[in-house]
């Protein structure tokens, strides 16, 4: 119901406390920023004559309209095809690099993390269960959800597979969850403990923690009691 460029200029004039002027001189520069063609002239559009791929740009724009120190950037890729998914994706890292935003990605796409972010951290029922550099987690991924995600993607360099590996059951409810390891009545290696007893981030390596009780049980037996 509102022009793009109004909405960006609404926002800067409620935060940074300018005249609506400048802060309409401003939207059009953010819009020329994350690439919209002729901003001046797309500020005066309503967002029904922007295709999903520009909308989204404009949604970075006002996102970013306010210079915050940390962009948080919620499934940005979701309900657009393959080639506007990687303007997006584009833009975002060259703005991060630009004006020294750091960016949260929240995705549930891997292959997004594998092009764009420099550390993931791996979300089950809502807690943390891995964090590691990127290219450390995809390479050598150590909790038994990280490592059914990976195997579950189809791989252009593996043999082709009958059928793909997929994660038996269904994420739980959080009223559900008992007092161990959530991801224990799914998981193929879980042992007794690892119903019992919550486990916690420790290091597994140099930059990569897991939160997994079978990896960092010293002894076959601690495994099964602890």
């Amino acid at each position: 119901m509102y022009r793009v460029g109004w909405q960006i200029a609404e926002q800067i004039c409620q935060h940074q406390r300018i005249g609506m002027r400048a802060a309409r001189r401003r939207a059009v520069e953010l819009l020329d920023l994350v690439g919209i063609p002729s901003p001046g002239a797309r500020a005066r559009d309503y967002p029904h004559q922007f295709s999903g791929g520009m909308r989204q740009r404009v949604m970075i724009a006002m996102a970013l309209s306010c210079e915050p120190d940390i962009l948080i950037a919620d499934e940005p890729t979701t309900a657009l095809d393959v080639s506007v998914q990687a303007q997006i994706l584009r833009i975002i890292r060259d703005l991060s690099a630009r004006t020294g935003t750091s960016v949260i990605l929240i995705t549930h796409d891997l292959g997004v993390l594998a092009g764009i972010a420099s550390r993931v951290q791996v979300m089950y029922a809502g807690r943390i269960v891995e964090q590691a550099p990127t290219a450390q987690l995809f390479a050598r991924p150590r909790h038994p959800y990280t490592v059914g995600l990976l195997g579950s993607i189809p791989r252009l360099d593996a043999p082709r597979p009958v059928r793909l590996p997929s994660i038996d059951g269904l994420p739980p409810l959080a009223a559900d969850i008992g007092p161990g390891c959530a991801f224990a009545p799914r998981c193929p290696e879980a042992e007794a403990v690892c119903v019992r007893k919550r486990p916690v981030l420790l290091p597994s390596a140099v930059e990569h923690l897991d939160a997994c009780l079978l990896r960092h049980a010293s002894t076959p037996d601690e495994k099964r009691t602890a």
